[in-house]
């Protein structure tokens, strides 16, 4: 296992105890997650709709780490998965 897995696996961990943190202290908070992670992926299926209609492929599929980003991060979120798909494509693997 490398350096950068083990970081990633820290960071998810992270992650992962301030969710449980913050549904414990305000339950509402997991119904907030479910409408915006429900809202996000509305927003990547229909990109992926309308670039499937224009003949191109879509740069971010609709997978469960898109539906996290979303979830977590909303609009915003997903802005930045495309905008790192995008750059990606352009200037190849980082």
């Amino acid at each position: 296992m490398g350096q950068n897995e083990i970081l990633f696996y820290i960071m998810a961990a992270g992650c992962m105890v301030c969710l449980m943190i913050g549904i414990v202290k305000k339950p509402a908070y997991l119904l907030v997650l479910l409408v915006r992670g429900a809202f996000c992926s509305l927003i990547v299926y229909g990109i992926c709709i309308f670039c499937a209609k224009k003949g191109v492929a879509a740069p971010v599929n609709l997978n469960f780490l898109s539906i996290g980003t979303g979830a977590l991060l909303g609009l915003p979120g997903i802005v930045i998965l495309y905008a790192t798909a995008v750059l990606l494509f352009r200037y190849g693997s980082v």
